[in-house]
C-alpha cells in the first residue's frame, strides 16, 4: 500500500503484520539520508620547512599517520562520501589522499581553489553547489571552525586532522545545520590525553 501525504489512515483492528527484517525482503536495507551531510576535515599536521611557501607545506610523518587513521575510521561510515573536495595546498591534498587510502574508497579528491583562501564564504559556496548525499571537504583553520559555528551554532576547536560531521537542512546557511559528531586522531588512535 502506498501512503499519500495529507491523507489519514487507520490501523486495522488486527494490527500490522510484522515482517522479519532481512536483506532478502527489503528493497533498501536501511533508510538513506534525506538531508545533506558534510564532513569538514582540517588538514593533518604539516611541516614548516624554511624557504617553502605556505601553499607547498607537506605533511609530517605524524600528519600522514593521523590522516590514515582518520581515513580508516571514516571508512566505516555509511553512506560513504560521494564527493571529496580539497584545498590545493599540499598539506590538504596529501591529507585527502591519505584519508581516501585509509578508508579504502575509490574516489579521487576534487581540488577547489576557494577552499584555500576563500574563507567561510568560499567554503559555504562550494558546499551549496555540492549535490552529494555526503561530502568530505578538507581545508584549513580558522575557516573550518568558523563555518561549523556559522552552520550549527556550536563553537568547536578543530585540531589537525579533526573531522566535524554536519547535517544541514536544504542549503548551507546560518543556523541551518546540526553538529552530528566530531572525530580527532586522539580518539581513533586511542592515545592518552597530553
Amino acid at each position: 500500500m502506498l501512503l499519500t501525504p495529507g491523507r489519514s489512515y487507520t490501523v486495522p483492528a488486527e494490527g500490522f503484520r510484522r515482517v522479519p527484517h532481512t536483506l532478502g525482503n527489503l528493497q533498501h536495507p536501511r533508510p538513506r539520508c534525506v538531508t545533506p551531510i558534510v564532513l569538514l576535515m582540517r588538514h593533518a599536521k604539516a611541516d614548516r620547512p624554511a624557504g617553502v611557501a605556505d601553499r607547498d607545506r607537506p605533511l609530517t610523518d605524524r600528519g600522514r599517520r593521523d590522516a590514515a587513521a582518520i581515513g580508516h575510521a571514516l571508512g566505516r561510515i555509511d553512506p560513504a562520501p560521494a564527493l571529496i573536495l580539497t584545498s590545493p595546498a599540499t598539506r590538504a591534498s596529501e591529507t585527502a589522499q591519505a584519508v581516501v587510502m585509509g578508508a579504502g574508497w575509490v574516489l579521487a579528491p576534487d581540488v577547489r581553489e576557494s577552499l584555500y583562501r576563500g574563507g567561510v564564504q568560499g567554503l559555504v559556496g562550494v558546499l551549496a553547489s555540492a549535490e552529494a548525499e555526503v561530502t568530505l571537504a578538507v581545508g584549513h583553520e580558522p575557516t573550518w571552525s568558523t563555518t561549523v559555528e556559522l552552520l550549527t551554532g556550536a563553537a568547536v576547536r578543530m585540531v589537525t586532522a579533526a573531522v566535524a560531521a554536519i547535517e544541514y537542512d536544504g542549503r548551507p546557511r546560518r543556523g541551518s545545520g546540526s553538529l552530528l559528531w566530531m572525530l580527532t586522531p586522539r580518539l581513533v588512535l586511542d592515545e592518552p590525553p597530553a
